[in-house]
């Protein structure tokens, strides 16, 4: 599921973000875990964090739109 381009510690990062933020609490949704109920809350957490991550990358299209162009005497 994680994408290369992402560490497992950036995507934990901004899911305890978002968790924090705009919903129950990171310790909240560790603290199910780790007494065994369904981790469905953490994997829903994991997967906004990593579209909003991948969201945030720069496209193809936007790196060249900002890459400066020569122009000059062929």
């Amino acid at each position: 599921m994680t994408t290369p381009r992402f560490t497992e510690e950036e995507i934990t990062a901004r899911a305890r973000q978002l968790a924090d933020e705009q919903g129950p609490g990171w310790e909240a949704i560790t603290a199910e875990e780790q007494v065994g109920k369904d981790t469905a809350e953490l994997r829903y957490w994991r997967e906004l964090a990593l579209k909003e991550l991948e969201a945030e990358e720069p496209t193809v299209l936007e790196v060249e739109a900002s890459t400066p162009k020569m122009v000059g005497l062929d």
